[in-house]
């Protein structure tokens, strides 16, 4: 006897019967090519914004005239070198020599080293920015007549940390999901 629950999922599986489907080898080469290709577009755009970040908050700590903003604004950059230098450590990094001998262990492994280091983004890439941002925001916080506008303006940066953590989180369950269709190819064979 067949359920309404039974019957939905084979539906479900002859219907995507791709997502399934272990990934061949030439697949694995193209998605390895664009995801080396795709790692250093986004470890060169972190980079920009961390020169842009580093080069507006030392203009801050120059021309803003109270020492919490100057105080913040060098935090602030102190933690975009430590981010940088985080992202710098933790990425993953293209080996030819280790893509020729097997280039699925290859892909498997710099999508784990991705995975875990998107997982993670909390303690290395938002956490070092947060001290000097609290700080600046105490200084920002000073400059402004009513606790209720200072909090609708703290709310913004609150609330772009949170869509990074989540967009990064998101991007570590791909991963994953990738490396278990990966896993199950490899049991395939």
């Amino acid at each position: 006897m067949t359920s309404p629950n039974d019957a939905s999922l084979r539906s479900l599986w002859r219907q995507d019967s791709d997502a399934l489907e272990p990934l061949p080898l030439a697949a694995v080469k193209s998605r390895a090519t664009a995801f080396n290709r795709a790692i250093g577009k986004r470890n060169r755009r972190e980079y920009i914004a961390a020169a842009f970040v580093t080069l507006i908050f030392g203009l801050y700590a120059l021309i803003l005239p109270d020492m919490l903003l100057k105080i913040g604004s060098l935090l602030v950059i102190a933690g975009g070198f430590v981010m940088v230098w985080q992202l710098s450590r933790r990425t993953s990094r293209p080996d030819p020599g280790a893509e020729a001998a097997d280039v699925r262990a290859y892909y498997r492994a710099r999508l784990v080293t991705e995975e875990r280091m998107l997982a993670s983004v909390g303690l290395w890439y938002i956490g070092p920015l947060i001290p000097g941002l609290a700080v600046f925001m105490a200084g920002l916080g000073s400059q402004f007549g009513s606790a209720l506008g200072f909090a609708a303006f703290a709310a913004i940066p609150a609330l772009v940390i949170l869509g990074i953590w989540l967009l990064n989180r998101r991007a570590a369950a791909m991963l994953r999901e990738q490396i278990a269709r990966l896993d199950a190819a490899t049991e395939g064979e």
